[in-house]
Protein backbone atom coordinates (compact mmCIF):
# COMPACT_ATOMS: atom_id res chain seq x y z
CA UNK A 1 0.00 0.00 0.00
CA UNK A 2 1.27 3.27 -1.42
CA UNK A 3 0.93 6.64 0.92
CA UNK A 4 -1.82 7.59 -2.02
CA UNK A 5 -3.54 4.63 -1.84
CA UNK A 6 -3.63 5.11 2.32
CA UNK A 7 -4.91 8.50 1.85
CA UNK A 8 -7.83 7.73 -0.45
CA UNK A 9 -8.62 4.47 1.82
CA UNK A 10 -8.85 6.99 5.35
CA UNK A 11 -10.76 9.39 2.81
CA UNK A 12 -13.28 6.78 1.92
CA UNK A 13 -14.04 5.80 5.48
CA UNK A 14 -13.70 9.38 7.14
CA UNK A 15 -15.54 11.16 4.48
CA UNK A 16 -18.02 8.85 2.98
CA UNK A 17 -18.79 6.37 6.08
CA UNK A 18 -17.68 7.82 10.00
CA UNK A 19 -18.82 11.77 9.54
CA UNK A 20 -22.13 11.09 7.81
CA UNK A 21 -22.87 7.90 10.05
CA UNK A 22 -22.09 10.78 13.11
CA UNK A 23 -23.52 13.73 12.04
CA UNK A 24 -26.35 12.10 11.03
CA UNK A 25 -26.96 9.48 14.72
CA UNK A 26 -24.31 11.01 17.03
CA UNK A 27 -25.69 14.48 18.28
CA UNK A 28 -29.38 15.43 18.77
CA UNK A 29 -31.60 18.08 17.53
CA UNK A 30 -30.45 20.24 20.21
CA UNK A 31 -26.81 20.12 19.34
CA UNK A 32 -25.68 17.43 22.13
CA UNK A 33 -23.40 14.63 21.12
CA UNK A 34 -24.37 11.42 22.17
CA UNK A 35 -21.27 9.47 23.89
CA UNK A 36 -21.84 6.14 22.45
CA UNK A 37 -23.77 4.16 19.74
CA UNK A 38 -24.48 0.52 19.14
CA UNK A 39 -22.96 -1.33 16.81
CA UNK A 40 -25.96 -0.69 14.85
CA UNK A 41 -24.95 2.74 14.68
CA UNK A 42 -27.95 3.95 17.03
CA UNK A 43 -27.50 6.26 19.62
CA UNK A 44 -27.56 4.88 23.56
CA UNK A 45 -29.33 7.06 25.89
CA UNK A 46 -29.26 7.55 29.42
CA UNK A 47 -25.45 7.83 30.04
CA UNK A 48 -23.84 10.94 30.84
CA UNK A 49 -23.05 13.18 28.54
CA UNK A 50 -19.13 14.25 29.21
CA UNK A 51 -17.89 17.60 28.22
CA UNK A 52 -14.99 15.89 27.33
CA UNK A 53 -16.78 14.56 24.39
CA UNK A 54 -18.99 17.11 23.44
CA UNK A 55 -15.72 19.55 23.07
CA UNK A 56 -13.81 16.83 20.99
CA UNK A 57 -16.96 16.23 18.76
CA UNK A 58 -17.06 19.82 18.39
CA UNK A 59 -13.39 19.55 16.89
CA UNK A 60 -13.79 16.50 14.81
CA UNK A 61 -16.64 17.92 12.61
CA UNK A 62 -14.98 21.83 12.94
CA UNK A 63 -11.27 19.73 11.32
CA UNK A 64 -13.60 17.77 9.06
CA UNK A 65 -14.84 20.81 7.79
CA UNK A 66 -11.19 22.58 7.11
CA UNK A 67 -10.55 19.41 5.49
CA UNK A 68 -13.55 20.07 2.64
CA UNK A 69 -16.04 18.11 3.93
CA UNK A 70 -18.64 20.79 4.37
CA UNK A 71 -21.67 19.37 5.96
CA UNK A 72 -19.29 19.99 9.04
CA UNK A 73 -19.69 22.89 9.70
CA UNK A 74 -22.94 23.16 10.97
CA UNK A 75 -22.53 20.36 12.74
CA UNK A 76 -19.62 21.91 14.63
CA UNK A 77 -21.60 25.22 15.41
CA UNK A 78 -24.71 23.11 16.77
CA UNK A 79 -22.84 21.16 19.18
CA UNK A 80 -20.40 24.58 19.93
CA UNK A 81 -23.85 26.52 20.58
CA UNK A 82 -25.04 23.34 23.04
CA UNK A 83 -21.37 23.13 25.12
CA UNK A 84 -21.46 26.88 25.79
CA UNK A 85 -24.93 27.06 26.75
CA UNK A 86 -24.92 23.24 29.19
CA UNK A 87 -21.74 23.22 30.16
CA UNK A 88 -20.21 26.34 31.13
CA UNK A 89 -20.18 27.72 35.08
CA UNK A 90 -20.79 30.97 36.40
CA UNK A 91 -17.30 31.25 37.32
CA UNK A 92 -15.77 30.38 34.02
CA UNK A 93 -14.65 27.00 34.70
CA UNK A 94 -17.13 24.26 33.26
CA UNK A 95 -18.83 21.27 34.24
CA UNK A 96 -18.35 17.84 34.18
CA UNK A 97 -21.57 16.27 32.68
CA UNK A 98 -24.97 16.81 31.47
CA UNK A 99 -28.14 14.35 31.18
CA UNK A 100 -29.58 14.03 28.13
CA UNK A 101 -31.84 16.89 28.42
CA UNK A 102 -28.86 18.96 29.36
CA UNK A 103 -28.96 19.31 32.83
CA UNK A 104 -26.33 19.73 35.03
CA UNK A 105 -25.33 16.12 36.66
CA UNK A 106 -21.63 16.70 37.80
CA UNK A 107 -20.40 20.61 38.54
CA UNK A 108 -17.01 19.55 38.94
CA UNK A 109 -14.60 21.29 37.20
CA UNK A 110 -12.17 18.50 35.60
CA UNK A 111 -9.07 19.75 34.48
CA UNK A 112 -9.02 16.89 31.29
CA UNK A 113 -12.53 18.54 30.14
CA UNK A 114 -11.15 21.98 30.27
CA UNK A 115 -8.09 21.16 28.38
CA UNK A 116 -10.52 20.13 25.64
CA UNK A 117 -13.13 22.87 26.17
CA UNK A 118 -9.94 25.28 24.87
CA UNK A 119 -9.19 22.67 22.25
CA UNK A 120 -12.54 23.14 21.24
CA UNK A 121 -12.76 26.58 21.28
CA UNK A 122 -9.33 26.82 19.05
CA UNK A 123 -10.69 24.65 16.30
CA UNK A 124 -14.11 27.06 16.77
CA UNK A 125 -11.17 30.52 16.60
CA UNK A 126 -9.57 28.23 13.32
CA UNK A 127 -12.23 27.23 11.27
CA UNK A 128 -15.46 28.45 12.13
CA UNK A 129 -14.29 31.62 13.44
CA UNK A 130 -16.65 32.20 16.03
CA UNK A 131 -16.24 35.85 17.70
CA UNK A 132 -16.67 34.11 21.10
CA UNK A 133 -14.02 31.19 21.17
CA UNK A 134 -10.93 33.67 22.18
CA UNK A 135 -12.58 35.53 24.55
CA UNK A 136 -14.29 32.09 26.05
CA UNK A 137 -10.73 30.43 25.86
CA UNK A 138 -8.63 33.35 27.54
CA UNK A 139 -11.55 33.57 30.78
CA UNK A 140 -11.41 29.59 30.88
CA UNK A 141 -7.66 29.51 31.29
CA UNK A 142 -7.76 32.28 33.56
CA UNK A 143 -9.68 30.70 35.97
CA UNK A 144 -7.88 27.43 35.40
CA UNK A 145 -4.77 29.32 36.68
CA UNK A 146 -6.27 31.34 39.85
CA UNK A 147 -8.51 28.31 40.95
CA UNK A 148 -6.92 24.80 40.17
CA UNK A 149 -2.81 26.18 39.75
CA UNK A 150 -0.74 24.81 42.70
CA UNK A 151 1.67 26.96 43.15
CA UNK A 152 4.34 24.66 45.23
CA UNK A 153 4.75 21.53 43.05
CA UNK A 154 3.44 23.40 39.57
CA UNK A 155 0.81 22.15 37.44
CA UNK A 156 -2.76 22.32 37.89
CA UNK A 157 -4.91 20.66 40.27
CA UNK A 158 -7.28 17.70 38.31
CA UNK A 159 -10.42 19.09 40.26
CA UNK A 160 -11.98 21.20 42.77
CA UNK A 161 -11.64 19.46 45.10
CA UNK A 162 -8.17 18.32 44.41
CA UNK A 163 -7.86 14.39 43.81
CA UNK A 164 -5.07 12.22 43.97
CA UNK A 165 -2.81 10.75 41.86
CA UNK A 166 -2.06 13.15 39.97
CA UNK A 167 -1.66 12.68 36.67
CA UNK A 168 0.34 13.92 33.50
CA UNK A 169 -2.41 12.80 31.06
CA UNK A 170 -4.75 15.99 31.48
CA UNK A 171 -1.82 18.26 31.64
CA UNK A 172 -0.93 16.64 27.94
CA UNK A 173 -4.03 17.52 26.62
CA UNK A 174 -4.00 21.10 28.44
CA UNK A 175 -0.48 21.35 26.18
CA UNK A 176 -2.14 20.18 23.02
CA UNK A 177 -4.69 22.39 23.32
CA UNK A 178 -2.42 25.86 24.16
CA UNK A 179 -0.27 24.93 21.65
CA UNK A 180 -3.74 25.09 19.43
CA UNK A 181 -4.20 28.45 20.30
CA UNK A 182 -0.68 29.39 20.31
CA UNK A 183 -0.50 28.05 16.34
CA UNK A 184 -3.30 30.74 15.55
CA UNK A 185 -3.43 33.00 18.21
CA UNK A 186 -0.40 33.97 19.58
CA UNK A 187 -1.29 35.40 23.44
CA UNK A 188 1.48 35.32 26.56
CA UNK A 189 -1.01 33.78 28.24
CA UNK A 190 -1.11 30.76 26.21
CA UNK A 191 2.66 30.71 25.91
CA UNK A 192 3.19 30.86 29.70
CA UNK A 193 0.94 27.77 30.64
CA UNK A 194 2.52 25.80 27.67
CA UNK A 195 5.97 26.46 28.78
CA UNK A 196 5.15 25.93 32.36
CA UNK A 197 3.68 22.05 31.08
CA UNK A 198 6.79 21.54 29.64
CA UNK A 199 9.10 22.30 32.20
CA UNK A 200 6.88 19.90 34.39
CA UNK A 201 7.65 17.11 31.85
CA UNK A 202 11.16 17.99 31.90
CA UNK A 203 11.43 17.84 35.67
CA UNK A 204 8.82 15.48 36.53
CA UNK A 205 6.64 13.70 33.62
CA UNK A 206 10.06 12.04 31.93
CA UNK A 207 12.17 9.04 33.90
CA UNK A 208 15.63 10.09 33.04
CA UNK A 209 16.51 6.53 34.25
CA UNK A 210 14.46 4.70 32.49
CA UNK A 211 13.99 7.07 29.55
CA UNK A 212 10.15 6.29 29.82
CA UNK A 213 6.91 8.60 30.76
CA UNK A 214 5.30 8.38 33.93
CA UNK A 215 1.60 8.55 34.53
CA UNK A 216 0.71 8.50 37.98
CA UNK A 217 2.11 10.67 40.89
CA UNK A 218 1.94 11.79 44.34
CA UNK A 219 0.86 15.83 45.12
CA UNK A 220 4.47 17.18 44.88
CA UNK A 221 5.08 14.80 41.86
CA UNK A 222 6.81 12.02 42.90
CA UNK A 223 6.54 8.71 41.73
CA UNK A 224 3.19 6.94 42.92
CA UNK A 225 3.71 4.21 44.65
CA UNK A 226 2.89 0.69 43.96
CA UNK A 227 2.17 -0.61 40.95
CA UNK A 228 0.67 2.66 39.88
CA UNK A 229 3.75 4.39 39.71
CA UNK A 230 5.37 1.84 37.21
CA UNK A 231 2.37 2.23 34.60
CA UNK A 232 3.71 3.34 31.29
CA UNK A 233 1.50 3.96 28.64
CA UNK A 234 3.17 3.57 24.99
CA UNK A 235 0.40 5.19 23.22
CA UNK A 236 1.20 8.39 25.76
CA UNK A 237 4.91 8.82 24.58
CA UNK A 238 3.57 8.63 20.83
CA UNK A 239 1.33 11.65 21.62
CA UNK A 240 4.25 13.40 23.77
CA UNK A 241 6.02 12.67 20.64
CA UNK A 242 3.84 15.08 18.27
CA UNK A 243 3.35 17.92 20.82
CA UNK A 244 6.94 18.36 21.65
CA UNK A 245 7.46 18.60 17.48
CA UNK A 246 4.60 21.06 17.59
CA UNK A 247 5.92 23.20 20.76
CA UNK A 248 9.41 23.17 18.46
CA UNK A 249 7.60 24.74 15.36
CA UNK A 250 6.06 27.11 17.85
CA UNK A 251 9.61 28.14 18.93
CA UNK A 252 9.51 26.99 22.12
CA UNK A 253 11.32 24.15 23.89
CA UNK A 254 11.03 20.83 21.81
CA UNK A 255 12.92 18.29 24.49
CA UNK A 256 13.93 16.57 21.11
CA UNK A 257 16.53 14.20 23.22
CA UNK A 258 13.71 13.35 25.35
CA UNK A 259 10.82 12.72 22.59
CA UNK A 260 13.47 10.32 21.05
CA UNK A 261 14.17 8.46 23.67
CA UNK A 262 10.45 8.12 24.09
CA UNK A 263 10.20 7.12 20.40
CA UNK A 264 12.35 4.31 20.68
CA UNK A 265 11.22 2.94 24.17
CA UNK A 266 8.00 2.96 22.84
CA UNK A 267 9.04 0.96 19.73
CA UNK A 268 11.70 -1.19 21.87
CA UNK A 269 8.69 -2.27 24.55
CA UNK A 270 5.20 -1.10 24.16
CA UNK A 271 4.54 -2.88 20.44
CA UNK A 272 3.28 -6.57 20.32
CA UNK A 273 4.04 -9.34 17.38
CA UNK A 274 1.41 -7.55 14.97
CA UNK A 275 2.96 -4.35 15.10
CA UNK A 276 0.16 -2.64 17.32
CA UNK A 277 0.61 -0.73 20.40
CA UNK A 278 -0.30 -2.19 23.79
CA UNK A 279 -1.50 -0.50 26.69
CA UNK A 280 0.65 -1.05 29.19
CA UNK A 281 4.44 -1.40 30.20
CA UNK A 282 6.15 -0.99 32.99
CA UNK A 283 9.50 1.36 33.70
CA UNK A 284 11.81 -1.31 32.86
CA UNK A 285 9.73 -1.98 29.75
CA UNK A 286 7.70 -5.29 30.80
CA UNK A 287 4.71 -5.94 29.60
CA UNK A 288 1.84 -5.10 32.27
CA UNK A 289 -1.17 -5.00 29.83
CA UNK A 290 -0.98 -7.05 26.60
CA UNK A 291 -4.34 -5.49 25.52
CA UNK A 292 -4.72 -2.70 22.94
CA UNK A 293 -7.19 0.73 22.65
CA UNK A 294 -7.46 2.43 19.20
CA UNK A 295 -6.59 5.69 20.12
CA UNK A 296 -3.21 4.12 21.33
CA UNK A 297 -2.47 2.92 17.55
CA UNK A 298 -4.16 6.26 16.05
CA UNK A 299 -1.69 8.36 17.79
CA UNK A 300 1.37 5.68 16.71
CA UNK A 301 0.00 6.55 13.25
CA UNK A 302 0.29 9.94 13.41
CA UNK A 303 3.60 10.07 14.85
CA UNK A 304 5.30 7.59 12.95
CA UNK A 305 3.85 9.80 9.81
CA UNK A 306 5.56 12.67 11.23
CA UNK A 307 8.95 10.96 11.75
CA UNK A 308 9.07 9.80 8.22
CA UNK A 309 8.52 6.19 8.94
CA UNK A 310 5.67 5.84 6.29
CA UNK A 311 6.42 2.11 5.90
CA UNK A 312 5.74 1.46 9.53
CA UNK A 313 2.96 3.73 9.55
CA UNK A 314 1.15 1.95 6.52
CA UNK A 315 1.73 -1.25 8.52
CA UNK A 316 0.19 -0.06 11.77
CA UNK A 317 -2.74 2.04 9.16
CA UNK A 318 -3.80 -1.68 7.47
CA UNK A 319 -3.78 -3.37 11.04
CA UNK A 320 -6.21 -0.69 12.06
CA UNK A 321 -8.65 -1.39 9.21
CA UNK A 322 -8.14 -5.07 9.74
CA UNK A 323 -9.24 -5.50 13.41
CA UNK A 324 -10.47 -1.32 14.87
CA UNK A 325 -12.28 -0.69 12.03
CA UNK A 326 -13.51 -3.61 10.81
CA UNK A 327 -17.20 -3.10 12.07
CA UNK A 328 -20.56 -4.68 10.00
CA UNK A 329 -21.81 -0.83 10.00
CA UNK A 330 -19.44 1.24 8.42
CA UNK A 331 -18.03 4.17 10.07
CA UNK A 332 -17.86 2.53 13.59
CA UNK A 333 -14.67 1.10 15.49
CA UNK A 334 -13.80 -1.45 17.73
CA UNK A 335 -12.05 0.81 20.55
CA UNK A 336 -10.39 -2.20 22.57
CA UNK A 337 -9.28 -5.42 22.23
CA UNK A 338 -8.07 -7.87 25.31
CA UNK A 339 -3.79 -9.37 24.84
CA UNK A 340 -5.48 -12.30 23.09
CA UNK A 341 -7.18 -9.77 20.30
CA UNK A 342 -10.73 -10.59 21.62
CA UNK A 343 -12.75 -7.34 21.52
CA UNK A 344 -13.92 -6.00 24.47
CA UNK A 345 -16.81 -3.04 24.03
CA UNK A 346 -20.60 -3.74 23.87
CA UNK A 347 -21.03 -0.24 22.45
CA UNK A 348 -19.18 2.35 20.02
CA UNK A 349 -17.43 5.27 22.42
CA UNK A 350 -17.84 8.91 20.45
CA UNK A 351 -14.87 10.04 22.76
CA UNK A 352 -12.52 7.88 19.86
CA UNK A 353 -13.49 9.89 16.91
CA UNK A 354 -10.98 12.88 17.90
CA UNK A 355 -8.00 10.15 17.96
CA UNK A 356 -9.06 9.07 14.25
CA UNK A 357 -9.38 12.58 13.07
CA UNK A 358 -6.44 13.94 14.53
CA UNK A 359 -4.42 10.88 12.69
CA UNK A 360 -6.16 10.63 9.62
CA UNK A 361 -6.06 14.34 9.16
CA UNK A 362 -2.25 14.50 9.88
CA UNK A 363 -2.16 11.96 7.25
CA UNK A 364 -3.85 13.32 4.43
CA UNK A 365 -2.42 16.86 4.69
CA UNK A 366 0.83 14.70 4.28
CA UNK A 367 2.13 15.43 0.89
CA UNK A 368 2.01 12.06 -1.43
Amino acid sequence: MTLSTAQDRVRDWLFRQALPLWARAGIDSEGRFFEKLDFDGRPITGVSRRTRVQARQVYVFAEAAALGWIEGEAVARLGLDALIRDHRRDDDLWVRATDDAGAVIDATPDLYDLAFVLFALAAAHRVLKDERALPLALSTLAAVEVRMADPVHGGWQEALPPVLPRRQNPHMHMLEALLAWQAVAPNAAFEAAARSVLDLFNRRFFDREHLMLGEFFTADWAIAPGGAGQVIEPGHHMEWIWLLDQARRLGLDGHERQAQALFASALTNGVDARGLMVREIDRIGVVRDGGRRLWAQTEALRTLTLRGDTARALGLLDGVFATHLATATPGLWIDSYDAEGRPQDASVPASTLYHLMTAFSALLTEPA
